[in-house]
Parts: C-alpha cells; sequence; structure tokens
C-alpha cells in the first residue's frame, strides 16, 4: 500500500451523492489531518535529528549496538503510538461530525413533516369552507329562482 502523504490527502477528490456529507466539512476535516501530519513528521524528523546529535556516529561497517537498537525500537514505538493515537481521534471526530449531521437531519426532516402536516390541515380546511360556500350560494340561487318563479305569477 501506497504511503499516505498530506499533499494525497489534501488533493483526494471524491465524488458527490445526493445525500453525502457537507462538503465543507469535510475539507476543513481533511485540511486537519494534513495540518496534524505535516506536525507530526516535522516532529519525528526533529526527533531523528536530536538522536542523531546524542549518539556519535559508527563506522559504516559496524552493526548498530543493542543499546541504539532499543532506543531505536522505543522511537519506533513511540511513532506508531502516536499513529493510531491519530487515526483514533481522526475516527471520533469523524463520527461525531457524521452523527451531528445526521440528528441535524433528522430534526429538518421531522420539522418539515410537521409543516406538511400542517399545511394539509389547512388545505383540508379550505376545501371544507369552499364546500360549505358553493352549498350556500347554490342555496341562495335556488332560493332566487323560486321567488322568481312566484313573482313571475304576479304579473
Amino acid at each position: 500500500m501506497e504511503r499516505v502523504t498530506a499533499d494525497m490527502i489534501a488533493e483526494k477528490e471524491f465524488s458527490i451523492e445526493s445525500k453525502g456529507y457537507n462538503k465543507n466539512e469535510v475539507d476543513n476535516f481533511l485540511d486537519e489531518i494534513c495540518e496534524e501530519m505535516d506536525r507530526l513528521n516535522n516532529e519525528i524528523f526533529d526527533l531523528r535529528q536530536k538522536t542523531t546529535m546524542v549518539r556519535p556516529q559508527a563506522p559504516a561497517e559496524s552493526a548498530p549496538s543493542g543499546s541504539d537498537e532499543s532506543r531505536f525500537r522505543e522511537i519506533l514505538e513511540m511513532a506508531a503510538q502516536v499513529k493510531e493515537e491519530t487515526i483514533r481521534r481522526a475516527k471520533e471526530d469523524a463520527e461525531a461530525i457524521r452523527v451531528k449531521a445526521e440528528t441535524e437531519a433528522t430534526e429538518r426532516l421531522e420539522g418539515l413533516a410537521a409543516e406538511r402536516d400542517s399545511l394539509k390541515t389547512e388545505i383540508e380546511n379550505l376545501k371544507q369552507t369552499a364546500a360549505d360556500y358553493r352549498r350556500k350560494f347554490e342555496e341562495l340561487l335556488h332560493a332566487q329562482q323560486d321567488a322568481l318563479e312566484k313573482a313571475t305569477g304576479l304579473f
């Protein structure tokens, strides 16, 4: 597997889905990961420089001593712990973002459903009012027609 770099993360493009995550939130989070990777890489570089300064350079043909090997293993273990902690925090942050987005979406959908129900009720009330108005108007027209028929007999 190819080693992931901050540049690879920054340049990564994802396809857009209709119900995907907020692009700005994902971009901001990836930027934070890139910054953390750069910081960690700089820290590793600094630690390597310090270990080089502390440890005298051995001749090229001699093998590293057990003490040097032990220190190197400790450094590798520390780097692995930092890596695991960074990954764990990134996963926690990503999960928190996902949960927040899901909660906001659910709340928004519930609000829209309540608004829809309210509008349906209002439409039904308007239909009923229109039907009542029509019935009363028809009754008025029939009453006027009956009055005209009775009045026709007078003339």
